[in-house]
């Protein structure tokens, strides 16, 4: 009996510790939980519930990734194949057209359409087409140049001749390396001709270079040139970048353009005047820049009323402008030899008409 009831005592503590330790546990837990300001206990989830929930969600994925692998397939239908053919043909028809095509060609191509029933229907796609490739294909502006006069000159000054300049390999010849990156040398006499002309032009730099302004800011410290036209005042013909004048809000006539690629001047060659191109950074007995200055300077001193046709009587028989400087140094001569000739002729003719009037030496004065 005495041992039954000291067990029996000994269980009774135990409970009453084990309640204790319980009440302590759930006071703890309320005082965190009022402390982390969550009113509801987290629910400690088995492990085997979770490897359960995991394999769910990967099984759920895998179902979503072939959804959408049945929905690509689904895209690839004959309609989808038609419309992604008609899209990639129109690009491709659209640049074969306006980038590859000669006007020629176009023209007899346009000739052809409009004695059939299609010609309606081209005339209207080509004037979609064209009016929206037009900020690609044209001049951003259709004034170039600021209004005579610029903000650079006075108010009053009468209008001067316009000397367009092409940058690369006219003037300047670019390379690139990977030691160096692009690294720009000027042209032998480049100087000379820039400081010299500027006193009887206004003179534009006309470029496709997007990084003209920085090249002349480089090549002209003295700031010789007035302005820099880029790539994006070029017009897109026949495969090449043009300059077109007739956008420089100047008059035509008295507008010259010195350049080095003839596709780039094809829409007014009557205005230009080739030169060979400086293709190497190292020749420095190039002296093409130099042997211009002369004719340029005349051309614009001479109060010339149209460029166009004094360019025009040195040009050869194909109609070429091949070798001003040699031509004009030609003309000059010839021109300097029949006044030297003229002035030794009225020279001669004055002295004979005096001795025409001379009495003979044994003849009687006359009275």
């Amino acid at each position: 009996m005495l041992h039954q009831f000291i067990r029996l005592r000994h269980e009774g503590l135990r409970s009453l510790r084990f309640a204790r330790h319980c009440t302590k546990s759930t006071e703890n837990v309320k005082i965190i939980h009022r402390a982390i300001d969550r009113d509801v206990p987290l629910v400690v989830v088995p492990r085997h519930l979770r490897q359960q929930i995991c394999a769910q969600s990967r099984k759920e994925v895998g179902n979503t990734e072939a959804n959408a692998g049945a929905q690509t397939v689904r895209t690839t239908s004959l309609p989808s194949k038609i419309s992604l053919g008609l899209i990639i043909g129109s690009i491709s028809g659209s640049i074969v057209w306006f980038y590859l095509l000669d006007e020629n060609v176009k023209t007899k191509v346009r000739h052809q359409l409009n004695q059939t029933p299609l010609g309606e229907l081209y005339r209207f796609s080509a004037g979609k087409v064209a009016e929206w490739i037009r900020p690609i294909t044209d001049p951003s502006r259709s004034k170039l140049l600021p209004d005579w006069p610029i903000p650079q000159v006075p108010p009053n000054t009468p209008p001067v001749p316009v000397l367009v300049l092409d940058l690369e390999d006219t003037l300047v010849h670019s390379e690139w390396s990977r030691k160096h990156g692009w690294r720009h040398a000027k042209r032998p006499g480049v100087d000379e001709f820039l400081e010299t002309l500027c006193q009887f032009y206004e003179i534009v730099i006309f470029s496709e270079n997007y990084m003209a302004e920085e090249i002349v800011m480089k090549l002209d410290p003295k700031q010789c040139v007035l302005h820099v036209l880029s790539r994006d005042a070029t017009r897109y013909l026949n495969g090449s970048r043009v300059k077109d004048l007739s956008k420089l809000n100047r008059d035509l006539k008295q507008v010259v353009l010195l350049d080095d690629d003839p596709a780039a001047y094809q829409l007014q060659p009557e205005n230009a005047v080739p030169i060979k191109p400086f293709a190497n950074a190292r020749d420095r007995d190039d002296h093409e820049l130099r042997d211009l200055i002369p004719f340029l300077k005349a051309l614009a001193s001479e109060r010339v009323s149209d460029f166009r046709q004094v360019l025009a009587e040195f040009r050869d028989e194909d109609g070429a402008l091949r070798d001003l400087p040699s031509k004009y140094g030609a003309r000059l001569y010839q021109l300097e030899k029949e006044k030297e000739q003229a002035k030794q002729k009225g020279f001669g003719g004055f002295i004979r008409g005096r001795l025409s009037h001379r009495p003979p030496p044994n003849a009687a004065p006359s009275i």
